[in-house]
């Protein structure tokens, strides 16, 4: 009696745990520290403590998108890509593509681009871009260049937000049409 209810009860919790667990299929999310490389190879420049909203990390590309590309697709107009803060370079790269079509221009250049078998690529923020320069470029890691950087956080629809991430002022008085470099990061 005493082993067929041993039994019943190792049964019992073998049966919860398979339940909880679903039969082992549940991956546990890996966890990442600034500066580690990511999923896609690139590096994670921030980690906001926990999954909302779809993701928790910013993972920057490995390498620079453009050496060299203007902010906007040649049309001076209010494209409503305004959030600067953390969490809003996705929608405003999906604005500004929205307003300014095709073309060869840096939301563009993000929108389009496949590194490390990911398509979630996005031009970030000013506040993003921020973060890229004092986590990574500070440290010393993700040859960066000594030279501004784009964001895609609109001024106005003449101006854009941009980073030199030599000094690391950040400034919104650089014309859309002057060409700037490009390192697109993801969430994930």
């Amino acid at each position: 009696m005493f082993k067929k209810r041993n039994l019943i009860f190792l049964c019992l919790l073998i049966l919860g745990v398979l339940l909880i667990t679903g039969c082992g299929s549940t991956i546990l999310p890996l966890t990442y520290t600034v500066g580690d490389t990511g999923p896609a190879g690139g590096l994670i420049f921030y980690d906001k403590g926990s999954y909302s909203d779809g993701w928790r990390y910013l993972e920057a590309a490995p390498s620079d998108q453009s050496t060299g590309i203007q902010w906007y697709n040649g049309s001076c107009v209010v494209t409503g890509a305004t959030g600067t803060a953390i969490g809003t370079g996705q929608s405003n790269m999906t604005a500004i593509v929205t307003i300014q079509g095709a073309g060869s221009y840096a939301a563009q250049l993000c929108n389009d681009l496949t590194v490390g078998g990911y398509n979630d690529w996005f031009l970030p923020s000013k506040d993003e871009l921020n973060l890229m320069y004092t986590n990574l470029k500070v440290a010393g890691v993700g040859g960066f260049a000594d030279t501004n950087y784009w964001s895609s956080s609109e001024y106005n629809a003449f101006y854009a937000w941009n980073q030199d991430f030599y000094l690391g002022d950040q400034s919104k008085v650089f014309h859309k049409y002057f060409t700037y470099r490009v390192r697109a990061v993801r969430a994930f």
